[in-house]
């Protein structure tokens, strides 16, 4: 069984790529997959963003408005959690559609749609977002990223959990579909592989 954590930039169209590869290979593989999705929200994230998109990184007033929308996507997504993990993904996905129209602003009434539509209860998920706990949750996701050694989204890291003396294997970019399903068939029948990666994989 594999344990996949995936690491991105809430706000990026790569990363949504990456999130749609995810789903692709566990429709694809037949063993046990446990997803992660761990939204990655700090300023280094965001000008790598702003490069890839050939914004003006000197622009301050997009960097924070940017910084801003990929937050709130996150806050929503931490929430939802509280009432399963499909659900809180599915919410993510289907906010990030709001990019499309505005690709640098967070649509509240947007975002109350995707809520409806997610079957998520409303009152629950406005009490979850609204705790104190919830910036504790976003940090904690942000020490994943940085004990992982993941600097640049999107990056993967795989664990074979049958197997948890060896190395985990961290994909980053993650730009190739075929690369990322190739190294985890490979890590799912060779345990061993994690050892010859070290932890990396271009």
């Amino acid at each position: 069984m594999l344990e996949l954590f995936l690491f991105v930039n809430p706000i990026s169209r790569r990363c949504r790529q990456a999130e749609t590869a995810v789903y692709r290979l566990v429709s694809e593989l037949k063993a046990k997959i446990t997803l992660h999705f761990i939204p990655v929200v700090n300023f280094q994230v965001i000008d790598q963003y702003m490069q890839e998109t050939a914004m003006d990184c000197k622009d301050l007033a997009m960097r924070n408005r940017l910084f801003e929308t990929a937050y709130q996507l996150s806050l929503d997504y931490k929430a939802a959690q509280f009432q399963g993990n499909k659900k809180a993904r599915a919410l993510l996905m289907a906010e990030q559609a709001m990019l499309d129209a505005d690709p640098h602003r967070y649509d509240a009434s947007f975002a109350a749609q995707c809520l409806a539509a997610s079957g998520l209860d409303r009152e629950a998920f406005q009490d979850d977002r609204a705790r104190e706990a919830m910036a504790h949750c976003l940090s904690s996701d942000q020490g994943i990223a940085y004990e992982m050694g993941v600097t640049e989204v999107p990056s993967a890291v795989l664990i074979n959990v049958d197997h948890p003396e060896n190395p985990a294997v961290r994909i980053e970019h993650l730009s190739s579909y075929q690369m990322f399903k190739t190294v985890c068939v490979r890590l799912l029948t060779n345990p061993a592989y994690g050892n010859k990666q070290r932890l990396r994989v271009r």
